[in-house]
This record gives C-alpha cells, structure tokens and sequence, in this order.
C-alpha cells in the first residue's frame, strides 16, 4: 500500500509540477475540510446546532445535500424493514 501510494504522489507531482510535500500539505487540508464539515453535520443531525447554525458554517448546499442524502437512506431502510 505505500508503494501504491508513493506512486501516486509521484504522479501527481509530476503531473500538477509540484513537489510532494505541497501535495501532502492539500491532501491534509483538504481531508481536515471534509472532516470538519461532516462534523458540524453530525451535530445539527443531532440537534446539537440549528439548521441555521449549520447553514452559517458549511453552507446551504452542503445542508440540503446531506438532508437528501439522510432521507434517502432512511428510506431505504424503510423499505427494507417494511418492504
């Protein structure tokens, strides 16, 4: 797996004609966004915070897009309980 992921990064380097540490340093940021958001999500579906308040800081897309998303997996489950 770190042989796979050598390359990769070599890859991209090459590709994107940046060394591999500036990769490293998006990656991270860019994981620390996603977890960052999925928290504040968890916690307004947990009524932790108020839609608002999630809305204030991840924005109106991300909310509405993670409430489909619940419903539809809700759904499913209602479906597959119940058929």
């Amino acid at each position: 797996m770190q042989d796979e992921m050598l390359k990769e990064l070599e890859t991209l380097s090459n590709e994107r004609k940046e060394d591999v540490t500036t990769i490293i340093a998006n990656a991270v940021k860019i994981g620390m966004e996603i977890i960052r958001q999925e928290t504040i999500l968890e916690r307004y579906f947990k009524k932790k915070i108020s839609r608002e308040e999630a809305i204030k800081l991840v924005g109106l897309e991300a909310v509405k897009l993670a409430e489909r998303q619940r419903r539809a997996v809700l759904d499913d489950v209602k479906w597959g309980l119940y058929g």
